[in-house]
């Protein structure tokens, strides 16, 4: 059995000619350890690529981080450690593309809390043999509480509470809620077989975080939300293979992803920059912001000078419309219990973008400004949609400006899990509800967990829903519940199942 080994490898963050190779070592004491690595082009290490040696140390927690370079591009590769005698596990990861490249194809994830299922859905991921990477759009964990306060849904009864069983805090507290994820075998599996390319949502941090704090941190009890918020950001960097797109600021996730001038993902945060969610009328002052000044001035500029083919932007908060005033009793209780609308169920839901309306105003004009290749892919709501986003979405008239594929979540509870009904039951009349009111969605699924599949090449963008029955026990039964795609230069979806 292997034990030093015991929370895996795992490689992300890949470029052209590098990818970040990441694994830690469980050993007692607080004595250094050195760690070998190795990379081949085959998966018994006889073509070898590279190696080298890094140190786990006890300021990182005895993880590390090896970053071969001079690697080939759109090459898949093998890697593995070496420590105290013992070899680790076999990865298989990929660089990126080089320019020119025809096709890509990766999952699009979110949502993943430990207590309320199993994590089938990283595994039969981890099975597929032409994914490209995995892109992950937060909530890689969760820092509730086992038993968490009024307003956040308790976990499931599967036996799998949270380690620690209170919320996370410390900085040990979040390095062990990592490690206890790391040690999940479907979360290993997925590790083991793409590299993953990752954002942040609030529960990397805390519940409904926001630039000055969160919706259960208090200062006077928990201290200075600075304080907590560097210590997430230092225990996720030490547990994810990251390369930091500023190593100055080790709190910066923004950045741009390059695929071969065939896409360039834009990965955002829109949670630690941005002023704290308020309602009506405060939420509509002009000068509010979701991505704060530096991270908006990046993005504006990086998606006016970009050429590739398409721009995909990584976004964690559902960007389009989920209000309006007008609504049935059954649509506002459905949007209410998926957190679509703010919680009196009077006016917009100020967590996501709805509750920024001027600077997704902005946004907008910049999409209808370069109309054609732009596409979302957001993640939070656990839930299933396939939107046009609209300015003005209930004017049929108006075209749209781009369009956003909303992934559901890996386990975090939907619709049925909140509701106790039964699955594909009761919720089916809501969602023919929440689509009659809201003409710009043209999909909409409110029970089931899982994933995407994104599929670009130079002429479409193709998205297949992947949903499982169950997440309350381990199973590899998924099925394709719908496909959609938009066309390049015409931003209107298509469904093709």
């Amino acid at each position: 059995m292997n034990t030093i080994f015991s929370h895996g490898i795992a490689s992300g963050d890949p470029l052209m000619d590098r990818v970040i190779l990441w694994t830690r070592v469980s050993v007692s004491g607080e004595n250094d350890v050195e760690v070998k690595w190795e990379v081949a082009k085959d998966r018994d290490f006889s073509k070898i690529a590279g190696s080298g040696s890094v140190t786990a140390s006890r300021e990182h927690d005895h993880t590390v981080h090896a970053d071969p370079s001079g690697l080939e591009a759109g090459t898949v590769y093998y890697y593995r450690f070496r420590a105290e005698g013992e070899t680790s596990a076999t990865g298989r990861t990929k660089t990126l593309p080089k320019s020119g490249s025809k096709h890509i194809r990766f999952a699009q994830v979110s949502c993943a809390k430990y207590n309320a299922g199993f994590f089938n859905a990283y595994k039969r991921i981890s099975e597929q043999p032409d994914l490209d990477f995995i892109l992950h759009l937060g909530d890689y964990i969760y820092e509730a509480a086992n038993t968490p306060p009024a307003g956040q849904t308790p976990g499931a009864d599967i036996g799998r509470p949270f380690d620690p069983i209170h919320e996370c805090k410390t900085l040990e507290d979040y390095r062990t809620r990592y490690a206890q994820y790391h040690a999940d075998p479907d979360i290993q599996a997925m590790h083991a077989a793409l590299p993953i390319i990752s954002t942040v949502d609030d529960h990397e941090f805390a519940d409904g975080a926001w630039r000055g704090g969160g919706d259960v941190h208090d200062e006077n009890r928990d201290g200075a939300w600075s304080d907590r918020l560097a210590r997430c950001f230092q225990a996720r960097n030490e547990w994810l293979p990251i390369r930091l797109p500023d190593p100055q600021d080790p709190q910066r996730v923004y950045r741009k992803v390059e695929v071969g001038g065939l896409a360039d993902i834009f990965m955002i945060n829109t949670r630690t920059y941005r002023d704290r969610p308020v309602l009506p009328p405060e939420m509509y002052d002009k000068s509010r912001t979701a991505l704060g000044q530096k991270q908006k001035d990046w993005l504006f500029t990086e998606f006016e000078k970009s050429n590739s083919r398409w721009r995909v932007l990584g976004n964690p908060s559902v960007m389009s419309t989920t209000w309006r005033a007008d609504v049935s009793d059954e649509v506002k209780l459905a949007l209410l219990k998926t957190k679509l609308i703010a919680a009196d169920g009077l006016g917009p839901d100020y967590d996501q973008w709805d509750g920024y309306p001027a600077e997704r105003k902005q946004v907008f004009d910049l999409f209808r400004k370069l109309k054609g290749n732009i596409v979302v892919l957001s993640g939070d709501i656990h839930v299933s949609m396939a939107i046009e986003m609209h300015e003005h979405p209930f004017d049929i008239a108006e075209e749209p400006v781009s369009v956003e594929f909303i992934n559901t979540s890996l386990t975090s509870q939907n619709l049925d899990d909140k509701m106790k009904w039964g699955y594909r039951t009761e919720s089916l009349k809501y969602e023919h509800g929440i689509q009659e009111a809201f003409p710009h969605i043209k999909y909409c699924e409110l029970d089931s967990h899982g994933y995407n599949i994104v599929d670009i090449d130079p002429e479409r963008v193709r998205v297949e829903y992947w949903h499982f029955e169950t997440v309350l026990k381990r199973t590899d039964h998924e099925f394709l519940a719908s496909v959609w795609q938009v066309k390049h230069g015409n931003p209107a979806l298509i469904k093709i199942k």
